[in-house]
């Protein structure tokens, strides 16, 4: 599922804002790292239009997405629980919209 422009741009600024990177430095990787993060979260929570629309999506993506950038040095770690915590509840949420519109 494509993901809103509005909400592409408004996640793209939000990581320059979390990194603390000026728009235009380093854009090419932070936009690999947001559309992986993207692309993680709604595998993992489900593609409904609920879970897009949601605001723990956004936080979810920019969150992951800094977490790959300022860990890119090192060897993988494992998502914080926190992230995973959020990402279950969305997945709830995103499992309870597809439920009850059939």
């Amino acid at each position: 599922m494509n993901i809103p422009d509005n909400i592409n741009q408004e996640m793209n600024e939000m990581l320059h804002d979390s990194v603390r990177i000026p728009i235009g430095v380093d854009d090419g990787l932070l936009n690999q790292y947001l559309k992986a993060s993207s692309s993680y979260v709604l595998t993992y929570t489900g593609t409904a239009d609920t879970v897009i629309n949601d605001d723990r999506f956004i936080f979810l993506c920019v969150e992951l997405a800094s977490f790959l950038y300022e860990n890119r040095t090192t060897q993988v770690k494992d998502i914080p629980a926190p992230l995973k915590m959020v990402m279950d509840q969305l997945a709830l949420n995103g499992f309870n919209s597809v439920k009850q519109e059939v």
